[in-house]
């Protein structure tokens, strides 16, 4: 059986906003989800980038049936230059994950994921099932702890930057990006954010997106009164 990794990743997405959901308990959660995979931010980046308040992950997916010599290089160009900038290594292994999967009859799918820099270190890396639901797990975990376990926004737009560096694409880009806000009764509201590279915000920063995105959609409920009194009043 041949497994896509955008299935995997699609699989992923699912069953992050799954258990995400079923942790709201009526509580409000601004969020951005980005598949970058096949766009010019996936060479840029990697494949899926997370954002929530205090927390980011760069996700890179990989079927261990398709190992690619490219994405040895990626990993020898961005260790090379984190020697240059230790302070970054710390926030490398929390925000920057490697997963490889690889189909099995029985269990659906056996996973490996680790940090970016370990995972690429190791010549053999062993997948077990039932690893994706933990990693959907800890990721859940992490969302949910970034009130708390804050990282610091500076560090990590100097992160991206970096690794898009390593790429040798251009430090900032032209991409945008959306932030959705559910609340735990599933109700959604997009916004836009004009740069994808802006995502690294402080959770005062999302609360604030979050407050005005609420404001606009108090607005936008009283502009719907007004103009369905008027036309009631015109008949």
């Amino acid at each position: 059986m041949k497994l896509y990794e955008n299935v995997v990743i699609g699989n992923f997405l699912y069953g992050l906003g799954v258990s995400v959901g079923a942790r709201l308990g009526g509580n409000v959660l601004p969020a951005s989800v980005n598949l970058l995979q096949q766009t010019p931010e996936d060479k840029a980046l990697g494949d899926v980038l997370l954002s929530f308040p205090g927390t980011l992950r760069l996700i890179e997916f990989k079927n261990a049936a398709n190992r690619s010599g490219k994405e040895e290089a990626r990993f020898r160009k961005l260790s090379y230059a984190l020697t240059c900038k230790k302070a970054l290594m710390p926030l490398s292994h929390r925000i920057h994950w490697y997963v490889e999967t690889t189909p099995d009859v029985k269990a659906g799918v056996k996973t490996y994921f680790s940090s970016y820099l370990s995972a690429l270190s190791l010549t053999a890396r062993q997948a077990d099932p039932l690893n994706l639901e933990r990693f959907i797990a800890q990721t859940a975990r992490s969302i949910f702890a970034g009130h708390t376990d804050e990282e610091n926004p500076q560090a990590v737009s100097d992160y991206l930057k970096l690794v898009r560096w390593c790429q040798g694409v251009d430090e900032e880009s032209s991409a945008g990006a959306l932030i959705v806000v559910c609340d735990g009764r599933g109700n959604l509201r997009y916004a836009e954010l004009k740069n994808i590279m802006e995502l690294s915000m402080t959770h005062e920063q999302w609360i604030g997106y979050r407050q005005e995105m609420e404001h606009q959609a108090e607005r936008d409920r009283e502009h719907a009164i007004d103009r369905d009194t008027g036309w009631e009043l015109s008949r």
